[in-house]
């Protein structure tokens, strides 16, 4: 992995979409760079939105779709924004390359990530021989590891291909077997709908830690700033307000975003409402801590690194354990 220390210039920035949500005069402008296009994962943000607790917590909050899903924190590192929508998975290794950021909040606080298989494989253990398509090397491969070695599998027992974002075209081409690193709200229902017939494998399920899907990365020097409490405060009640009345958060996003309006955007919204974080800025320490080890055990992490120097709650000088 590239360091995330180099600096991307404006056109970088500028190549991210702008989504359409109401423009209200507030005293603090915060920019939030998504982690992946407008979806289902992003229902607290935007219950938070048309709820106006943003607002009404003194803040004006613009939602940045990337065009690169590798940029948001890039763009955070370089000054280029001021949150990021990230992945607890790739944190560490972030933090292995000293890179100033830091988590202060979660959005979704369970794994989504899950293997697919097609037809003919419905245990870890029919993977012998197998081809499995991974997404994003390294995190991936350890998760595949683990879960390989829950059934008495090793790595050289399957054959690896880089598929890079392309896991429905994979698997729907048969191209590979199986594939790691795909979202199962969102690229599993979209396989069910299609009619392909498929097995799911939970990475948590076959040895690996739970972590939080995603979380938010701000810059090291601004992780205690009093607007990160504000939005955190204002997120938890927008999950409030998504749980309360997911129909109407619904009915708002599609009015806003007609291209949401799809059998599969419909469908991981309803399955992604159980996996939204009600209190964002709770770090839970053990989880985080257990994530490391992972790492470490996987040569993804390299270095001692204590936990608060890359994780916090943005409401306490001291990491606690919710």
């Amino acid at each position: 992995m590239q360091t995330l220390t180099r600096a991307l210039g404006a056109a970088g920035f500028l190549a991210c979409t702008m989504l359409a949500l109401p423009a209200h005069a507030a005293s603090q402008q915060v920019t939030v760079v998504l982690d992946w296009f407008l979806n289902a994962d992003h229902a607290a943000l935007l219950a938070a939105q048309y709820s106006g607790a943003f607002i009404r917590h003194g803040l004006d909050v613009k939602l940045i779709a990337p065009a690169d899903p590798g940029s948001p924190a890039r763009l955070v590192a370089a000054g280029q924004a001021d949150l990021a929508v990230s992945y607890q998975t790739q944190l560490g290794m972030l933090a292995d390359q000293n890179i100033p950021l830091v988590r202060v909040g979660t959005l979704i606080d369970t794994p989504l990530n899950v293997l697919i298989t097609g037809e003919g494989v419905h245990s870890i253990a029919d993977l012998k021989g197998k081809t499995i398509g991974v997404s994003m090397p390294g995190v991936d491969d350890a998760a595949l590891d683990t879960m390989l070695h829950s059934a008495g599998l090793a790595m050289g027992d399957v054959h690896q291909v880089n598929v890079n974002f392309q896991l429905e075209q994979a698997i729907i081409s048969h191209a590979v077997d199986g594939v790691i690193g795909a979202v199962r709200t969102y690229e599993l229902i979209d396989l069910q709908q299609k009619g392909m017939k498929v097995s799911a494998f939970f990475p948590e399920e076959h040895g690996v830690p739970i972590s939080d899907e995603l979380i938010f990365l701000a810059g090291r020097d601004h992780a205690h700033d009093a607007w990160i409490r504000q939005f955190m405060d204002a997120l938890a009640e927008g999950a409030n307000t998504l749980i309360n009345h997911p129909d109407a958060m619904l009915a708002q996003t599609i009015h806003d975003h007609p291209e949401f309006d799809t059998p599969l955007n419909r469908a991981a919204w309803q399955a992604t409402l159980p996996r939204i974080c009600k209190q964002p800025a709770l770090l839970n320490v053990p989880r985080y801590t257990a994530f490391a080890t992972f790492l470490h055990a996987h040569g993804m992490m390299t270095h001692a690194i204590p936990l608060g120097q890359y994780a916090i709650d943005p409401f306490s000088q001291v990491t606690t354990t919710p």
